[in-house]
């Protein structure tokens, strides 16, 4: 399957980014939340939520990236609310 380089590739590079910056160290939801929130990427209608009350749309989109960089296995969850890097299989 072609790579698409589209708006998603580029939300989904920058939170992978953000991850592979750590290490091998786990990163909580709340730091990648607290990196994007200044990030080019997140512009005024990303910060608005999806209906009053609720959290920021960025948020969401965060999370829905964070799932899909599971499934492709470039992540992994550790516990709720935790990723970090896939372990090298020796």
């Amino acid at each position: 399957m072609p790579e698409i380089d589209g708006p998603d590739e580029h939300w989904k590079k920058t939170v992978l980014g953000f991850i592979e910056q750590r290490g091998w160290d786990v990163v909580r939801l709340q730091e990648i939340y607290a990196e994007m929130e200044n990030h080019p990427l997140v512009t005024p209608y990303h910060m608005q939520p999806w209906r009053p009350g609720l959290q920021p749309r960025y948020q969401c989109w965060i999370r829905r990236y964070l799932t899909d960089l599971v499934r492709e296995g470039n992540i992994r969850r550790v516990s709720r609310g935790k990723y970090s890097l896939l372990q090298q299989q020796a």
